[in-house]
């Protein structure tokens, strides 16, 4: 069989693919009440901007097959084979009582009395936060698996219910960020699929990781004074190390929020100039949306597993033999329950199959 180059495949196929399996394949719920919900947005700009953007015709009924065969109609104009699909992120302004302060991630946020759904909460809070109307000009694609936001040795914090919009008309709203929002980005899908084509292993030249101090995470109430115990239980245990992608941003494509300008160096660990950081929960989500828009069976991609292994390495040279065992038993155990198709069962698979051919 004949290797595939995931980055020469059309980005419109990826974004068909990806409106089937989430049709087709259903979501993980975690019950839990403390629920939120993020919009994970993406937008296909064409090759030539002369060209006639392809119109959106919304199907004649309500029915989810319906819906899946008009976005398919639309995904196979010809104005889309070269066209590039960009994905919102957002960098989170710099709070100190905000855990995630800084941090890369999509619009969103916690579930109110008033939402109706995990998808009426990503949908008013990415109006809130960015000023974008996803009932307007974008089609609900479908729901990413439960991503449960984990404190280290304290459980499971919240959970988030990620939601993958698509924008079918020609232009953009222009973005009103809230203080909540440093700024904006539209970032090209082709440099995360680069990770598919030239994956990264962890400690490798090219890996790049966050930091995390295991003994500040367990004990934030010591991180300040540093007790003696504290010190030495630090040396002893050292750091986590998440990986991250990096995502290169283009100034056409950004959107700063001028009121937080002055407070940037407070965030410099998640982007720099020219990147984003992209790392934890929201790189899981992402790893989660490239495995169900894979257009071509994985076995022309020998290589690939994940854009990013969820999984955080101990320190390299300390716990060398601690990752090893610990990188099997999550690649045998953990995996395998992704929402990956082709990772099933063989009863799993051709039923998801099956549902795959009966909505087309």
């Amino acid at each position: 069989m004949v290797t595939a180059v995931a980055s020469d495949i059309p980005h419109a196929d990826y974004i068909a693919q990806l409106s089937r399996h989430l049709a087709s394949v259903p979501a993980t719920h975690i019950g839990i009440c403390r629920r939120s919900a993020v919009a994970l947005v993406i937008r296909l700009v064409l090759a030539n901007q002369n060209q006639r953007y392809p119109e959106f015709v919304p199907p004649h009924d309500s029915t989810r097959a319906a819906e899946v065969q008009a976005l398919d109609r639309f995904l196979n104009a010809k104005e889309f084979r070269k066209a590039r699909a960009q994905l919102l992120f957002i960098q989170r302004a710099h709070h100190d009582q905000d855990p995630w302060s800084g941090n890369i991630g999509f619009p969103g946020g916690k579930h109110e009395a008033g939402d109706g759904s995990d998808q009426s909460t990503a949908e008013r809070e990415t109006r809130e936060e960015v000023g974008l109307d996803l009932s307007a000009g974008f089609v609900h694609l479908g729901q990413l698996d439960d991503s449960p936001a984990y404190m280290l040795c304290r459980g499971i914090k919240i959970v988030v219910s990620p939601h993958v919009y698509l924008q079918t008309s020609a232009d953009t709203p222009a973005f009103t960020l809230t203080d909540e929002v440093a700024s904006a980005h539209w970032i090209d899908f082709g440099h995360i699929l680069d990770r598919i084509d030239r994956p990264v292993q962890p400690f490798s030249a090219r890996y790049q990781s966050i930091e995390v101090d295991i003994a500040a995470r367990i004990f934030r109430a010591q991180a300040q004074t540093k007790p003696w115990w504290f010190r030495a239980l630090g040396a002893s245990l050292g750091t986590l190390h998440y990986t991250v992608l990096p995502l290169p941003y283009a100034t056409e494509y950004s959107y700063h929020n001028q009121r937080m300008l002055g407070r940037r160096g407070a965030c410099a660990r998640f982007a720099s100039d020219t990147e984003l950081y992209l790392w934890g929960l929201s790189l899981g989500m992402v790893a989660g949306l490239v495995d169900l828009s894979l257009p071509l069976a994985p076995a022309r991609l020998p290589i690939y597993r994940s854009v990013s292994s969820p999984w955080p390495q101990l320190g390299r040279w300390m716990w060398a033999d601690i990752n090893a065992v610990a990188n099997v038993i999550h690649n045998s155990c953990w995996t395998p329950y992704l929402r990956k198709p082709w990772q099933r069962t063989t009863n799993d698979f051709l039923l998801t199959h099956f549902r795959v051919l009966s909505i087309l």
